[in-house]
């Protein structure tokens, strides 16, 4: 029975190494106030998966996602294998209380391995809160900031 012990932690090894790679990588979709830091819920999401020519495409998979975000202001959806190379991540804002750019065009790579921050956020949002604005692996964060006054005053202006 010694004997066997060490092909037991090379199989162990071996499965840590490999495992990543064919496991299918979640990728959460966060929605969030610059101003309170609170999450905004009911936010539709919609997400391409961008394959191209040169890469190998799944069997199955939907190249368009409709989400919404939930309580936490989180929307969740599974990365296909082999990944996508670019995700283009949208989110349907009320342009007439928040300003976000809202609309990202990302590899999927740097979101997996280091997350996206978009964030409209005002500098004194920011010095307020550095932890909003600090990326996190697997997950793209839109910071969405509530318009001023003389914005929502001026907003039907702009649109003429």
């Amino acid at each position: 029975m010694r004997h066997m012990q060490p092909f037991r932690y090379v199989a162990f090894i071996s499965l840590l190494w490999i495992g990543p790679s064919t496991v299918a990588q979640t990728v959460t979709v966060r929605v969030l106030s610059a101003s309170d830091e609170r999450p905004l819920p009911k936010q539709q999401v919609s997400v391409s998966l961008l394959y191209y020519k040169e890469q190998a495409t799944p069997a199955k998979y939907n190249a368009h996602l409709t989400l919404q975000t939930d309580e936490n202001g989180e929307a969740r959806f599974l990365v296909p294998q082999p990944p996508p190379g670019d995700l283009d991540v949208r989110v349907a804002i009320d342009w007439g209380r928040w300003h976000c750019g809202c609309n990202l065009l990302v590899a999927t790579e740097d979101v997996i391995q280091k997350g996206i921050v978009d964030s409209a956020a005002s500098a004194n949002d920011l010095r307020r809160s550095p932890a909003l604005v600090r990326p996190v692996p697997g997950e793209i964060r839109f910071i969405v900031r509530p318009l001023s006054f003389f914005e929502r005053l001026l907003a039907p202006l702009l649109k003429q």
